[in-house]
């Protein structure tokens, strides 16, 4: 039975050879196109890392120029990091950086621009950083209306999110401002209910108290 095997065995290696001779050529084009597919995707996640590493670099740059050289010089910077990274992670938090300047500077419209195109980002923290920090701004410009719908949306689809507190803090401002007390009030209730300790637990008792009175 044993020599049988073996004779089998010998009989298949046989024809495996005879067929690689007989496709050589095609053989030996798989093999190249496979040692060209497998260096090119080590040359792929080379340069992937490197471009990520090099983002981030130009990042830390633009911060640095807009802590000692001002905010032409760091706008100009980020602008220059999202034409040579385009939708990579570092030019989102640039756009972030820029757009929270411009809300600090009270540029409030232009920084409702630039949270909008960022609620498109790739990256989920960046969208929903930018979708609170929108809903503040569209408030700052005192379309309260936008900001209650742009903080509802949020947290209707958010309800997990680490942003909650925030969100829920501005919704309740927004509200108050609007002229809706009612809502308001239930708003801050929550915050109180949900984030007691917190600052925004502590501003909601204050808040919970005047609209009580």
């Amino acid at each position: 039975m044993e020599n049988k095997n073996q004779e089998t065995l010998s009989s298949y290696v046989l024809k495996l050879i005879d067929v690689c001779k007989a496709h050589k050529t095609v053989l030996l084009t798989a093999v190249i196109a496979i040692a060209i597919v497998g260096g090119g995707w080590g040359l792929y996640s080379s340069h992937k890392e490197k471009v990520m590493q090099n983002s981030w670099a130009q990042f830390y740059n633009a911060q640095l120029l807009l802590l000692t050289q001002g905010p032409a010089q760091g706008i100009a910077a980020i602008d220059q990091l999202n034409a040579d990274y385009p939708g990579s992670d570092a030019a989102y938090y640039g756009r972030l950086m820029q757009a929270d300047l411009l809300f600090t500077e009270e540029n409030y419209a232009q920084s409702v621009d630039i949270y909008k195109e960022l609620l498109r980002a790739h990256n989920p923290y960046v969208r929903q950083i930018a979708a609170v920090s929108l809903g503040a701004a569209q408030q700052a410009v005192q379309d309260y209306a936008q900001s209650i719908e742009t903080l509802q949306k949020f947290i209707t689809e958010n309800p997990s999110s680490f942003a909650l507190p925030q969100a829920y803090f501005t919704l309740a401002i927004s509200q108050e401002l609007s002229g809706d007390k009612t809502a308001a009030l239930e708003t801050y209730k929550k915050v109180l209910e949900d984030y007691t300790k917190t600052y925004f637990g502590v501003f909601a008792k204050d808040k919970i108290n005047q609209l009580t009175k």
